[in-house]
């Protein structure tokens, strides 16, 4: 599971990332509202874990900025305060879950494994990405009138790109949405499902098509030239 944890006291962020690493997590922690909040535009995380009391900028701003723009990263929120008010104020802006400092590692990390098993928040059956149009439920992608069905593993790709366009999607994220599928995934056979979906979305003309960006994974992306043809 891949986390955000945005925190400014470097003391505690320090230990809780080394505690969740050790559970493991895959954790990126930034000091900053304006670091996590980059990475947070760019990477598709599992879950965010997120201080309220920043220096610079809010916990709760930052949370309703990151709803405003589409994101629905289940996000866990730390808080000094513990008020119910408070609370409810988190939850009122988009937070999913609460937790009250000083707490309990263990806890933390039971809080983080729910959330991820939370289907998620934008769950529509129909997906639609640049000319692209993806039925979810019949495994069907579209581009114009033109139809293509796709293989359970191929549908599975897709999806995690189409529901995190231009965000960066690493081969790990891939094999883990893929593990139901094949308990042996590798990297050449996640390779071979991403050459698949993207000589569909050629061969349909469409203008989508999924980047490779070398040493962090991929990206699905739009065209312009072909947009605007």
């Amino acid at each position: 599971m891949r986390v955000l944890f945005i925190e400014d006291n470097a003391k505690l962020g320090g230990a809780t990332s080394k505690s969740l690493t050790r559970a493991g997590f895959a954790v990126d922690l930034f000091e900053t509202p304006e670091d996590g909040w980059h990475a947070w535009q760019v990477v598709t995380y599992d879950v965010v874990i997120l201080d309220i009391m920043l220096a610079r900028e809010s916990g709760l701003d930052l949370l309703s900025r990151a709803r405003g723009e589409g994101l629905s990263t289940p996000v866990l929120l730390l808080t000094a305060l513990g008020s119910v008010d408070q609370r409810v104020h988190g939850l009122d802006t988009g937070a999913d879950d609460y937790l009250v400092k000083p707490f309990a590692i263990e806890e933390l990390v039971a809080r983080l494994r729910a959330l991820s098993r939370r289907p998620p928040a934008q769950a529509d059956s129909i997906i639609r990405y640049g000319d692209v149009v993806y039925d979810t439920a019949a495994r069907d992608i579209s581009v114009g009138e033109a139809h293509a069905p796709l293989s359970r593993g191929e549908s599975i790709v897709l999806e995690r790109f189409l529901r995190a366009p231009g965000r960066v999607i690493t081969k790990d994220q891939l094999g883990d949405s893929l593990h139901s599928l094949d308990q042996e995934f590798t990297d050449n056979s996640i390779q071979v499902h991403v050459h698949r979906v993207r000589r569909k979305l050629a061969d349909m003309r469409a203008n989508v098509s999924i980047r490779t960006l070398r040493g962090l994974g991929y990206m699905a992306v739009i065209h312009p030239s072909l947009a605007d043809t």
